[in-house]
């Protein structure tokens, strides 16, 4: 772990009134509470990535874990601000400074995944809405897998394997020359904000990881996994008849992040792996400008939505309901159980509530009073109104 201070230049002017409202509306607009009375307003994870590196499995164990001790926010992009939020003139960054200038403890979190899945998963999360505009039941039956694997071909250098933690954190000064492959994570405390950055491919060291740096017990829930969604039937075929032309294979032994992220065995183990799939003939792939040309008219064409609001196993609501759902979820993950639901609040707050229903005499004979109507459908009617909470 390293620690540094950043230059005043580039310090926040926090003592602007104007800037500072801008800010807190933002905070407003995620639903982050500045109430520093209650724990989990006063720790704050951002897990702030490129998307389809394992975000989501992150997100929902922290939550599932230790709802009650982090407030949890996932975020990859401003565009991301400006859709769901409504937040403009604010960067994600800008943010997170903010909220440690509030006093918070803060910690951001960005994970680095292989680059040819990366793209794979980035391909197959829009295939639908953007890249085919077509359901995925439709895609899954009618389409031959062929078509879908030249598609991905042609748009491979274009699909996205970004590294926020390099460009986007404002620390590539505070880097070390190689990753710690002894740890398995980086960490640098950069003004008091905590930057940590994962593999995807330590997912299964994530709970250790992660304990340590939140000094709280975290278990790891996977979530949102390519392989488990509508579109599994087409992903299933492509994986089994995909081969990597050639050129594209030359792309990925040049990746400077695979160099970087990975140790000289890791890589050539990688590579290995992939130079037993390479169809050796190059691919002709879309230019900037015909990728820029696919895009503009991709979009002009789109009929469906790509917003996904609520696809976490954990939302994060920590009503009575949710919580007591969670740590049902939490003790079955703990006893090796795995987890095949999503906590949903109407549906928790129904459970609750039937559990206490069932419990009313002991509830009510513990006041020392003959249960009565009147008392038990009180303490029925305060049990379900607490679950309404968030």
């Amino acid at each position: 772990m390293s620690s540094v201070k950043m230059n005043d230049c580039v310090k926040m002017n926090f003592d602007n009134m104007e800037y500072t409202n801008k800010l807190k509306y933002a905070n407003e607009c995620l639903g982050i509470c500045d109430d520093l009375n209650i724990e989990k307003n006063r720790n704050i994870v951002f897990i702030y990535s490129p998307p389809k590196v394992g975000s989501t499995t992150l997100v929902s164990s922290i939550r599932l874990s230790a709802a009650h001790k982090f407030t949890v926010h996932h975020i990859h992009n401003e565009i991301m601000l400006k859709v769901l939020y409504n937040i403009t003139n604010i960067t994600v960054l800008e943010i997170i400074k903010y909220n440690k200038f509030l006093g918070k403890r803060v910690y951001v979190f960005d994970i680095f995944r292989s680059p040819i899945e990366q793209k794979m998963s980035s391909y197959f999360e829009n295939i639908d809405t953007f890249h085919f505009n077509s359901p995925n039941d439709v895609i899954n039956t009618t389409y031959d897998v062929s078509r879908v694997i030249k598609r991905f071909n042609k748009l491979f250098p274009h699909l996205p394997t970004n590294d926020h933690y390099k460009t986007n954190y404002g620390i590539i000064s505070t880097l070390p020359p190689i990753f710690n492959f002894e740890k398995k994570y980086l960490l640098h405390d950069v003004n008091g904000i905590k930057y940590i950055k994962l593999r995807l491919k330590d997912s299964s060291e994530w709970s250790k990881i992660l304990s340590e740096i939140l000094e709280t017990e975290i278990l790891i829930v996977n979530d949102y996994e390519t392989d488990k969604k509508p579109i599994k039937d087409m992903y299933s075929k492509f994986k089994t008849a995909h081969r990597i032309p050639v050129n594209l294979y030359k792309m990925i032994e040049n990746c400077e992040s695979l160099k970087y992220y990975y140790s000289t065995e890791e890589r050539q183990i990688y590579l290995d792996t992939w130079r037993s799939k390479i169809c050796h003939e190059e691919f002709t792939t879309y230019t900037a400008d015909e990728f820029k040309f696919y895009t503009e008219l991709t979009l002009d064409n789109q009929y469906m939505t790509e917003i996904q609001r609520e696809h976490y196993i954990d939302m994060g609501c920590v009503c009575l309901g949710c919580s007591a759902k969670r740590n049902k979820m939490f003790i079955q993950l703990k006893n090796g159980g795995q987890i095949n639901e999503k906590i949903n609040h109407e549906a928790a707050k129904i459970e609750y509530l039937k559990d206490n229903i069932k419990k009313a005499p002991i509830i009510i004979r513990k006041i020392g009073r003959p249960p009565n109507k009147y008392k038990a459908k009180t303490i029925l009617t305060n049990t379900f109104s607490l679950t309404m909470g968030k």
